[in-house]
């Protein structure tokens, strides 16, 4: 993956260098929007609470008659992000975007109420994480400052989690909406790069399934940048 990493970045990078020859000659009205735009970035995804759990021995009875050993509190710690998005877009406002974000987030379990009176503990592990989606962007125009545009997206998607070692796989679902702002630097109406510029958004983001302890919805703040090309 961290090849993979470099060899965009580096393509992203010469992209930008054949096209910053034009930077000079563009103006704030000319156009930001192009047919087809690749946007390399990264971010901060935000924790969330899985749950609380018991473990409990159950008696050899006909009713159920648990006896709690301990008490578990489960959560994702905040971790970084890197994404990478393709866009469509259908004229000055509307389009539509897919993209990858792989994170490995910490999964922290704090151990408490011991039967036996052990004092508290947390156990922790790192899961990989990927979020595969896809959103409908909208951008507003009529609402520039200079050259810096805002857009508001949402979407759905889909999770995968591997646990550490990769031993067990969860899959889930993921809802998205959020906003932003994107500044182009770079927009013609020809040549191979036709638009370039930096992006940055908010987005919250609501994840079902997957590692979890109660089954119940998790929300996640996640906030990221990056830096866009178009075709």
């Amino acid at each position: 993956m961290s090849r993979y990493v470099a060899r965009s970045a580096a393509l992203l990078v010469l992209a930008l260098l054949f096209a910053g020859r034009d930077v000079s000659a563009q103006t704030a009205s000319t156009p930001s929007i192009r047919w087809i735009e690749i946007e390399l970035g990264g971010g901060l995804l935000g924790g969330a609470p899985l749950g609380t759990a018991d473990a409990n021995l159950r008696a050899n009875e006909r009713t159920a008659q648990p006896y709690r050993l301990f008490t578990a509190d489960h959560r994702f710690e905040k971790t970084g992000q890197f994404h990478l998005r393709a866009s469509r877009l259908f004229g000055a406002r509307w389009g539509v975007e897919g993209g990858l974000a792989i994170g490995h987030p910490v999964l922290r379990a704090d151990v408490r109420a011991d039967i036996e009176g052990a004092p508290a503990l947390a156990i922790s592990e790192t899961v990989d994480q990927y979020f595969f989606d896809a959103a409908l962007v909208v951008a507003f125009e009529e609402f520039r400052l200079g050259r810096l545009v805002p857009f508001a997206t949402g979407g759905a998607g889909y999770l995968r989690q591997l646990h550490e070692g990769q031993t067990v796989i969860e899959h889930g679902h993921l809802f998205q909406a959020g906003a932003g702002v994107r500044y182009p630097f770079l927009s013609r109406a020809s040549g191979l790069v036709r638009a370039a510029g930096l992006r940055g958004d908010v987005r919250g983001y609501v994840l079902r399934g997957g590692v979890s302890v109660n089954d119940r919805p998790r929300p996640h703040i996640a906030i990221s940048g990056g830096v866009f090309v178009g075709f």
